[in-house]
């Protein structure tokens, strides 16, 4: 299996609304955008499958050094052999892809957080990060505003999924919000104006806002998932709230009217 195919193999066991949003790419930004995809996914299981904290902390050192290898020298795994052209090819600063693995080590390390600061430098690291460097891949100016847009986005994205996953991380031992905080109106809150806060931040010229057809695709269905998190916070304790696929093509739908 060649490294572009195993990364798409990945990609396709995952279900991931973020390859939804990838199938109104261009085929060259869609097979960036798996290599990508491959990338996190690995380096957030190298945290959450391992049996022991010393082996993820391997697994992480790994994904450090494999990552230099990317930029300097030759990667030894199909991930790194898959995505190192494509970072070079559109010049994604290292910095971000270093972020989403101090991110990936804050959950290895932390199993709740003190307060909001440390959580949105959490909700930063592991998915506005991600946001900027999808900036690349869809060739949008990563000018200051696009980039404050991202990562108002890339939180409000991680707090709703932080919401909708609360039953699930608190079985593993995990508590996102700080100091056990119950009060889920607050950060329905707290996502909400995040939301906005991106959409403010949007470029208004018509082409240009085309350009994030695939980010606001994201953006709708999780909005959407928050909306229906908000009709009942409580029900998170109990299963993981989702929306329908039929909500997900009228939310596509909507988007491409309003581009």
């Amino acid at each position: 299996m060649n490294p572009q195919s195993y990364c798409e193999n990945i990609c396709k066991q995952s279900g991931s609304n973020f390859l939804y949003a990838a199938l109104f790419l261009k085929p060259e930004q869609r097979q960036a955008l798996h290599a990508f995809y491959a990338f996190c996914t690995t380096v957030d299981d190298a945290v959450d499958s391992p049996d022991s904290k010393d082996r993820a902390r391997e697994y992480l050192a790994f994904w450090r050094l494999e990552l230099d290898r990317m930029y300097v020298s030759e990667p030894e795994h199909q991930i790194g052999l898959a995505l190192a052209p494509v970072l070079k090819s559109y010049g994604v600063p290292k910095t971000y892809l270093e972020e989403i693995i101090n991110g990936c080590a804050m959950d290895l390390e932390k199993s709740t957080y003190a307060n909001l600061s440390e959580l949105e430098l959490y909700c930063y690291r592991v998915a506005s990060c991600v946001g900027l460097v999808c900036l690349y891949f869809f060739g949008i100016a990563a000018t200051e505003q696009n980039q404050k847009a991202a990562i108002a986005l890339g939180k409000a994205l991680q707090i709703t999924n932080i919401l909708r996953d609360i039953k699930e991380d608190a079985e593993r031992g995990r508590v996102y919000l700080p100091k056990g905080d119950t009060n889920l109106e607050t950060y329905i809150a707290i996502a909400r104006d995040y939301f906005q806060k991106a959409k403010s931040l949007l470029p208004v010229d018509r082409p240009e806002k085309r350009k994030w057809f695939p980010a606001l695709l994201m953006g709708g269905a999780y909005e959407a998932l928050l909306n229906e998190i908000a009709k009942d916070p409580s029900k998170v304790y109990e299963w993981r709230i989702a929306i329908s696929k039929l909500k997900k093509m009228w939310i596509t739908l909507r988007t491409f009217l309003s581009l």
